[in-house]
């Protein structure tokens, strides 16, 4: 497998910086009621999603600077957009699952960090997490559109997909971990 490129300006990248950019005005556009312009930027952001790692990988521009961003680029998003659907009284979205979220973030966020610092690599997502990322982004477009019964149930799936990523990443960098460091 090719090396990690140090560049930063990429399309990939500029994809990326467009999910972190449209998240203040997805948000404003839920917060006063144009549903129909916050749906074109959920929809353009899931695109950009798709493609900046489709076209990093075609192009063969896979980037350390895209490998970080990008998962943090989703999660502000995401966050953005739960953080307001928790405190619409209309949607009333589920903050256990945001918590749930924000715990595996961290745990992933620490560990990560520490086995890169360890191992100078950063690790790419894994095909779980995606999958939780596809399911995540259809419950709340459920929930955008105030449909939360069937958003509800979606975001029941998320949960469990969750937490089997969660479960993956933290084998992985359980696994990682004693490759770099000698058992007792």
């Amino acid at each position: 497998m090719k090396r990690p490129s140090d560049r930063i300006v990429t399309v990939s990248n500029a994809l990326t910086l467009f999910r972190v950019l449209v998240t203040p005005p997805l948000v404003w556009a839920l917060e006063t009621d144009r549903i129909q312009a916050a749906m074109v930027m959920i929809v353009l952001a899931i695109l950009s999603d798709f493609f900046d790692g489709y076209l990093a990988r075609r192009a063969h521009v896979i980037t350390n600077v895209g490998k970080m961003l990008d998962p943090i680029a989703d999660k502000f998003i995401l966050l953005g957009v739960m953080i307001f659907l928790i405190f619409d009284p209309e949607r009333n979205f589920p903050i256990f699952f945001f918590l749930l979220l924000a715990i595996r973030d961290i745990t992933n966020s620490i560990t990560g960090t520490y086995l890169m610092n360890i191992r100078a690599e950063i690790f790419q997502s894994n095909p779980s997490g995606k999958l939780f990322l596809s399911v995540t982004a259809l419950a709340i477009i459920l929930y955008v559109l105030r449909l939360t019964e069937a958003g509800f149930w979606v975001l029941m799936v998320a949960t469990v997909l969750l937490l089997i990523s969660w479960y993956i990443y933290l084998r992985r960098y359980y696994v990682e971990y004693f490759k770099t460091t000698p058992v007792p």
